[in-house]
């Protein structure tokens, strides 16, 4: 007996008393088909310029922080003075962070200390400033965030520092000063930020940090913590 796929499948339903279902095949009009396409590869080809990094592989601070910045993450009154010449070490280097070496006793236990502009690579040290007239807001970093450096799960602390020479009441970051007890002396550039360490981080492993200058804006960098 000849018999269609479609008696087949009548006869099959009432012997089971199942319901079954012919496959249907779904087509779309290739004018759809491709301007999804194009929609998806132009989206994933074009990364979010403000995206910050998990790990430092490939990582290049200047070089990242100028484009960041140029994308929104450093106020346009500022953005002339990193794209300058001197803008390595005037501007993007003196806001990256670095660990400092302090005498014993001053760093509490679980806390990372950091201050801002290198010496060592050349950078400016960074000034911190009091509410004036000038800069009613003030000029120092009033938000520190830190995160473990991996690709996988990790907890990120943030720091507040919402005053300065001292911290003001609720504030989890401190202040210190890198030599001596005056965070104020020289401008404020011996000022050191302690900030607190995320719980599922040790002693040599590498953090990142993102951190928010009042006058400034945002910056992004990695360091060690030391033992």
């Amino acid at each position: 007996m000849n018999t269609t796929r479609r008696d087949f499948v009548t006869l099959l339903a009432g012997a089971t008393g199942a319901l079954v279902l012919l496959p249907v095949a779904c087509t779309t009009t290739s004018s759809s088909s491709s301007s999804t396409s194009s929609s998806s590869s132009s989206s994933a080809a074009t990364p979010d310029p403000l995206a910050l990094p998990l790990v430092p592989d490939g990582f290049e601070a200047l070089a990242f922080n100028r484009a960041r910045g140029n994308a929104g993450a450093i106020p346009d009154g500022y953005r002339g003075a990193i794209n300058a010449a001197d803008g390595d070490q005037n501007a993007l280097g003196k806001h990256l962070p670095w660990v400092p070496s302090l005498a014993a006793g001053v760093v509490p236990a679980g806390m990372l200390p950091l201050m801002w502009g290198d010496p060592a690579k050349g950078y400016a040290a960074h000034p911190n400033a009091a509410p004036t007239p000038e800069v009613p807001s003030g000029h120092w970093y009033d938000w520190i965030r830190v995160r473990k450096a991996t690709a996988g799960d990790a907890v990120e602390r943030e720091a507040r520092f919402s005053a300065w020479p001292a911290s003001a009441v609720g504030d989890d970051g401190r202040y210190a000063a890198a030599s001596g007890s005056d965070v104020t002396a020289d401008k404020g550039k011996g000022t050191v930020y302690l900030v607190p360490l995320p719980p599922d981080v040790k002693a040599g492993d590498v953090v990142r940090i993102h951190a928010h200058c009042l006058t400034h804006g945002e910056y992004v960098d990695f360091v060690t913590v030391p033992a």
